[in-house]
């Protein structure tokens, strides 16, 4: 009897330490919950301070679908229909546009995904055409170099040091970092499609580090640019959204139709932060909603694709929550928007979008 006891005291103790050196996943948000509508106006959903931003239209700089809007130095850059990018002041007053689509060496097959840099005193437009990093002058969009890759490369993010983190495809992890030469420095997730979800803004900055969720589950990895260092971490307690271990049952059991099944659960579509502010779009209950945590507090309101709502994850801004407006939109909203000379903006609608600014 005393050997058994023995031998139960020591399986009790092996579990306890077992249990407290099992890492724990950081929760990121404390207060998100599954959301319900509760009819913000938009000072409560976004901010009552605003501006609104009137994008000049002529033929040298006609929007198509909107791709990513970049905010850097206050001036709009905007990737239209993966083809070209376009240039606006403060002011909203065209700058110019760069449009170099071809097969060339100067040129690139399509816009995958770009970012404006200063580099020493220069600003630069970065472009991803899967095969290569491309780079041009902001100002006169003659080309500069390319940085090329022995893998396709789809979304990246350059940090302060020169080094560049990735997704990239074909390789046996998603996650690459390397130097400014494009050789590897570290390596990180193994590759599931389920996590593969390209997103507009792929890598979100929180706080100090960036974001990569794993396709559309509670879970992330987060990238640490001062350590060069990866982790994992999951977004809400909330245990009716989907885990990314269940993301990945679903993709073995559906194959490409798991997100059809995904549709049937709750599910973290974005995440877009803003200081101690962010926003979530979420969908749950077969809905999609739009959710915003600040101080504790959370408030959500129903959207849909297509809508103004909808827009907030396009952009990429590291001052402001950039949406856009189509013509029609405001029109149908029938809301004055001043801009910032203090005019009431009126459009056409086939003008170019107004860009509204929340802080």
């Amino acid at each position: 009897m005393k050997h058994l006891i023995t031998v139960f005291i020591v399986l009790f103790c092996l579990f306890g330490i077992l249990s407290c050196d099992k890492p724990q996943q950081q929760v990121l948000i404390e207060n998100l919950s599954l959301p319900k509508e509760d009819h913000p106006e938009w000072s409560e959903l976004f901010s009552s301070n605003f501006t609104a931003t009137k994008l000049e239209t002529n033929s040298n700089c006609i929007i198509g679908i909107i791709d990513k809007i970049k905010k850097f130095k206050n001036e709009y850059y905007i990737v239209s229909s993966g083809t070209s990018i376009f240039r606006f002041n403060e002011k909203g007053e065209f700058v110019m546009s760069l449009n170099n689509m071809g097969q060339g060496p100067e040129e690139y097959i399509r816009v995958e995904d770009f970012d404006v840099y200063e580099i020493n005193g220069k600003t630069e437009i970065w472009i991803s055409d899967n095969e290569n990093l491309k780079i041009y002058d902001a100002d006169n969009g003659i080309f500069i170099r390319k940085i090329k890759f022995p893998f396709v490369i789809h979304k990246f993010k350059r940090m302060e040091n020169g080094h560049i983190l990735l997704v990239t495809g074909q390789n046996d992890h998603s996650l690459t970092l390397t130097d400014e030469r494009g050789e590897i420095l570290s390596e990180y997730l193994e590759k599931e499609i389920p996590y593969l979800m390209f997103r507009t803004v792929q890598f979100v900055k929180y706080n100090n580090e960036y974001l990569f969720q794993l396709g559309i589950s509670n879970a992330y990895v987060s990238f640490n640019p001062e350590t060069e260092s990866f982790s994992k971490g999951t977004y809400s307690k909330e245990s009716d959204f989907l885990t990314d271990k269940q993301l990945l049952e679903l993709f073995s059991t559906f194959g490409v139709d798991f997100i059809r099944e995904a549709n049937n659960r709750s599910y973290l579509s974005n995440i877009i932060p803003l200081g101690n502010t962010v926003w979530f779009q979420i969908h749950h209950a077969d809905k999609n909603y739009l959710s915003k945590i600040s101080e504790g507090k959370m408030v959500s309101t129903e959207f849909s694709y297509g809508t103004f709502q909808s827009t907030i994850s396009v952009g990429d801004s590291e001052n402001s929550l950039l949406l856009y407006l189509q013509p029609d939109q405001l029109q149908e909203s029938g809301k004055t928007l001043i801009d910032k000379k203090g005019m009431a903006i009126q459009c056409q609608l086939d003008d170019n979008p107004i860009i509204v600014d929340f802080f």
